[in-house]
């Protein structure tokens, strides 16, 4: 019995060790000091992004191995001057205001510099300091130098200790939120910049050139959600939800929207974009994401936060379709939705008016199956009828404003109309905005959602819309 619990004892000490390492690991990983991209005319390459960088009180660490280092001030000119770079401090200088106002980067007229001794001539770290072994702390900055005095800057990295002191300073928005306000949060700079010292934080990349942050209100006591933009070097930008506790540590965050390229023509093209364009947060943050790929197949998932603050992904399900697209189990989630190019690019286009309620509606419609289908995921099957248009409105008023919406479509109703009925919708947000909560008319292939202060307008696509042909190499190149 003793031998069992000695080999007991043994092998939790083991596991907590394993534990330790594990953490320690992690810690190691999250200390670093990260580059910083963005800034004009700084040496970032293999080498420098990979730096491993920590300084602790007199120890300066780069790639694990230690550095005796003391603290000195000097004169910000004189300190260039001497280390025989004069021209990095004149180009430094010329980039004062934009360092200042993007990165908090502020070159006074007396700097902190790192005095490093001999040991560092054999070390990889002597071909990033200056002539006489010093590189440059500028608070939570540190400023190395490449061989022809090129700046390479690195920030600290800050914690939920930090985090927390600026939460209080971003904007607050509500849900519902979609993808159409995110947009209008981007353009209209409602968003609070966070400092690129959170990368490690917020588990982003070095190569995130700046982090904007809104929050909306706790989802209780413990759960904290605040919407993040990110921007790259790139040029591109993700948005995520975050997950924070009540002492702001990270629980859990999900990808919300990017965009990578368009699938005809390339950025900038002509087709669908790729990558997260549409998603939906709704009052109980029951969320819908939508993620188009390069073959104009579309997944479609569902989240639900659950009450430890983790995102759960749900089954997503159709009744709009017989047969769906072939998954490929390392790219698609086995619970979500997806959808062939066809299916996905066969929605009703809007053509004209305005009712935004409707903006994260999308519609197709099949006349020949008499089937609506709402969000590519729930069916109505519809009647079709004709009737007298002044009766079919029951208001003299109505009816001859939207005579006139209709001749701008080229449509005469001044006599009749075909209206068509949806079977079992009055129990959707879509029945809100039909006539008698579940008509619409549909004329000239056109879906037409009208009412007393709205009139919309949604088209059926065009063949080339809907089908999507891969072109080849050698089909382009004829083509050019």
């Amino acid at each position: 019995m003793k031998t069992i619990k000695l080999h007991f004892i043994l092998c939790l000490l083991f596991l907590s060790l394993i534990v330790s390492s594990a953490t320690a690991d992690e810690k190691k990983t999250l200390d670093n000091w990260g580059i910083i991209y963005g800034i004009s005319g700084t040496l970032i390459n293999e080498t420098t992004i990979d730096f491993d960088i920590k300084l602790l009180g007199d120890k300066f660490y780069f790639n694990n191995q230690p550095f005796l280092i003391t603290r000195n001030t000097m004169p910000t000119k004189d300190f260039f001057i001497k280390n025989n770079i004069e021209q990095t401090y004149f180009d430094l200088k010329e980039q004062q205001e934009l360092l200042a106002y993007n990165y908090n980067i502020k070159l006074n007229d007396s700097i902190t510099y790192l005095q490093f001794d001999k040991t560092i001539d054999n070390s990889l770290l002597k071909q990033y300091v200056t002539q006489n072994r010093q590189v440059i702390l500028l608070d939570d900055i540190l400023l190395l130098f490449g061989k022809n005095g090129e700046p390479v800057f690195y920030s600290k990295p800050y914690f939920e200790k930090e985090f927390i002191k600026d939460v209080p300073q971003l904007p607050i928005i509500e849900v519902p939120f979609n993808a159409k306000q995110a947009y209008v949060l981007d353009r209209d700079r409602m968003s609070k910049q966070i400092s690129l010292h959170f990368k490690n934080f917020l588990d982003l990349p070095w190569s995130a050139t700046d982090i904007y942050g809104t929050k909306f209100s706790p989802i209780s006591s413990i759960i904290n959600p605040i919407f993040i933009d990110v921007f790259w070097d790139s040029g591109e930008a993700d948005s995520f939800l975050y997950l924070f506790s009540s002492d702001y540590k990270v629980l859990d965050k999900l990808l919300m929207f990017n965009y990578i390229t368009t699938t005809r023509g390339g950025p900038g093209g002509d087709g669908q974009a790729v990558g997260y364009r549409y998603f939906t947060i709704d009052k109980n943050y029951f969320i819908e994401r939508r993620q188009r790929f390069e073959d104009e197949t579309m997944e479609i998932q569902h989240f639900q936060v659950t009450n430890k603050g983790k995102f759960q992904e749900l089954p997503t399900t159709s009744n709009c379709y017989r047969e769906f697209a072939i998954k490929d189990k390392s790219q698609h989630s086995a619970q979500s939705l997806l959808l062939t190019s066809n299916q996905a690019n066969n929605y009703l286009r809007f053509d004209g008016g305005r009712l935004d309620a409707l903006d994260d509606v999308t519609l197709t419609f099949n006349p020949n199956e008499k089937t609506l289908c709402v969000n590519y995921q729930q069916a109505y099957s519809v009647t079709f009828g004709k009737a007298n248009s002044k009766q079919f409105f029951g208001n003299d008023e109505l009816y001859q404003k939207h005579i006139a919406n209709f001749k701008e479509h080229d449509i005469d109703i001044s006599d009749e109309l075909t209206y068509i009925t949806i079977d079992n919708i009055k129990n959707s947000l879509l029945s809100k905005f039909l006539l008698h909560g579940n008509q619409a008319i549909y004329m000239n292939n056109t879906l037409f959602i009208v009412g007393e202060d709205y009139f919309v307008a949604y088209r059926q696509p065009t063949v080339n819309e809907v089908i999507y042909e891969e072109m080849t190499y050698s089909e382009s190149n004829n083509e050019d």
